[in-house]
């Protein structure tokens, strides 16, 4: 594998820096407001993912005990399915991990189906086979 060029190296250290000091705004801001601090909130209020945040060990350790401070947070701020802040890889496999869902079972049930007239002609086929054999 080739080496990253410095232009994009330096662009990189840029955009996570910015989005590290997004991320210590966004803390600043729920502390003061006296809103709820999570990874979530933190998240949405910066405009980066959880991920990003979980990854980072000095604002993971920033987050946690703000949090430990206030206690846990209540159920009612959990994440919603289509929540921005989830990273998009993970938004990407679960949408296509239900459309995959979808499809088998689409293909179970019409197999199902090719099952239940397969199994309805053999049963024919041995009465039929039946009638024979007795003569």
């Amino acid at each position: 594998m080739t080496p990253m060029p410095e232009h994009l190296r330096q662009a990189t250290r840029a955009r996570t820096e910015e989005a590290e000091k997004r991320a210590r705004a966004a803390l600043a801001e729920l502390a003061k407001a006296g809103k709820p601090i999570s990874f979530t909130a933190v998240a949405r209020q910066a405009g980066v993912s959880t991920d990003f945040l979980y990854r980072s060990p000095e604002l993971r350790t920033r987050i946690e005990r703000h949090r430990a401070k206030r206690g846990p947070v209540p159920a009612a701020t959990a994440d919603p399915p289509g929540d921005p802040s989830t990273s998009a890889a993970v938004r990407a496999l679960s949408a296509r991990l239900t459309r995959q869902q979808e499809t088998h079972r689409e293909e179970v049930a019409r197999l199902r189906k090719a099952l239940e007239v397969a199994q309805g002609e053999n049963l024919d086929l041995r009465r039929r086979l039946a009638c024979y054999e007795a003569e």
